[in-house]
């Protein structure tokens, strides 16, 4: 018997219900046999679904934190938050203490891959009173930027 015979019977074996078939031809036995069915366990998936809810809990306990954060620098002496308007890596045009108008720019968002730079415009006049992130800080739209103390 050929290798490619063989074969031919093992397509055969598989796709029909036999779970074993033996023969002997000429002194040669030959023994196909379909491998055990696989056993799918649900823990594992739990588990991974469990770490992925967890995960999405941390992820909105944080954005919560965030809020409550920007909420009260704005109760704070009438304070204005700036945020973003484009994504991408953030620098200041701006500094503590300094006097900026509506429409000046308080800093860009730069998509260096792409050579992309977009301004990032005040939105209140008044006085810097912190930046919120850091020089070179990935930022996301909605991202607080600059807290701007109202006059």
């Amino acid at each position: 018997m050929k290798l490619h015979d063989i074969r031919e019977i093992m397509k055969l074996v598989n796709q029909s219900s036999i779970e074993k078939l033996e023969w002997e031809l000429d002194g040669t036995t030959v023994v196909i046999k379909k491998a055990a069915p696989v056993t799918i366990v649900e823990e594992t998936i739990v588990e991974q679904a469990t770490e992925v809810e967890t995960g999405y809990q941390q992820a909105a306990a944080t954005a919560e934190e965030v809020e409550a954060e920007e909420q009260k620098v704005e109760e704070e002496d009438q304070t204005t938050i700036i945020s973003s308007t484009s994504i991408g890596l953030f620098y200041a045009a701006v500094a503590v203490g300094q006097s900026i108008k509506k429409g000046d720019i308080i800093g860009r968002c730069t998509i260096e891959p792409l050579q992309l730079t977009e301004e990032i415009f005040s939105t209140a006049d008044g006085e810097v009173a912190e930046i919120l992130a850091a020089d070179g800080q990935l930022v996301d739209y909605g991202r607080a930027l600059i807290a701007v103390k109202q006059k």
